[in-house]
């Protein structure tokens, strides 16, 4: 691992277990075992490691590159999975709101993503809908914006409502997107279900 990659590692240890208003470049120096100046040769300010922090979660999730999924059950493994990688780098769950307004830069990129999600969302509803797998009354029932209402404030309404989060807790979006489906679920989807391991 270099140096960079090292520094960035320390970084979301920090900030996963501390938060980011309490951590400075100097904690994240100090715990990389590196001088300040090596830190700085790398990462201009702290802002600038959450920024790349953010995209290499933006990078696991592969959103915008990944094929639609094939079935209902695909897509809530995905759910799962993208779970996964929000419990990884969690403290973006947690600060999103006060981080980009506190870094214009971040705040261009989050809205950009956030937008061409909630766009493949609307693609992937048309898509299960297509296939089969969910009945034409969802259309009415708007769940692109539901999904992404879950996926960006899950962490918080658990902060929120004072309960213990952990990684299965965290995880438990998917379970929670996993309902919204249900009202609208095709016989052909419910049997998809019924063979799918993991969701």
């Amino acid at each position: 691992m270099g140096t960079r990659e090292k520094i960035l590692a320390v970084a979301l240890d920090l900030f996963n277990k501390e938060g980011t208003q309490k951590i400075t470049t100097n904690h994240i120096a100090k715990a990389a075992r590196i001088s300040p100046g090596n830190l700085y040769y790398h990462f201009k300010n702290k802002e600038q490691i959450i920024r790349e922090l953010y995209a290499l979660m933006r990078e696991k999730i592969g959103f915008e590159e990944m094929d639609l999924p094939e079935d209902l059950c695909q897509t809530l493994l995905y759910c799962r999975y993208v779970a996964g990688v929000w419990w990884e780098f969690r403290f973006f769950r947690k600060e999103m709101m006060v981080l980009i307004e506190k870094d214009g830069e971040l705040k261009r990129m989050v809205i950009t993503d956030n937008k061409a999600q909630l766009k493949k969302l609307g693609q992937l509803i048309e898509h299960l809908l297509s296939e089969g797998y969910l009945q034409k009354s969802v259309k009415e029932a708007h769940l692109p914006t539901l999904i992404m209402m879950f996926s960006q404030f899950w962490m918080p309404y658990l902060q929120l409502t004072d309960q213990h989060i952990d990684k299965e807790r965290a995880l438990g979006v998917a379970t929670e997107v996993k309902r919204l489906f249900v009202p609208y679920l095709s016989e052909k989807a419910e049997l998809n279900l019924k063979i799918c391991k993991g969701v």
